[in-house]
């Protein structure tokens, strides 16, 4: 059961993550008026990246 919990925090984490990098990412797209979202899409793709990096290393790190 308590490895359910270990991988149920990390993909809570990483799904964390994710949501506010596209949050934050759009709400600068918004201030500063960009048509395009080029924020959001880099803000998701770091923290898509900072997730598997916490991942990974948490997977490995015993």
């Amino acid at each position: 059961m308590r490895a359910y919990a270990k991988y149920f925090g990390i993909i809570l984490q990483m799904i964390l993550l994710v949501v506010i990098g596209g949050f934050g990412g759009k709400a600068l797209d918004s201030y500063f008026k960009l048509e395009t979202h080029i924020f959001a899409i880099i803000l998701i793709i770091l923290a898509t990246i900072l997730s598997l990096f916490l991942f990974f290393k948490t997977l490995f790190n015993k």
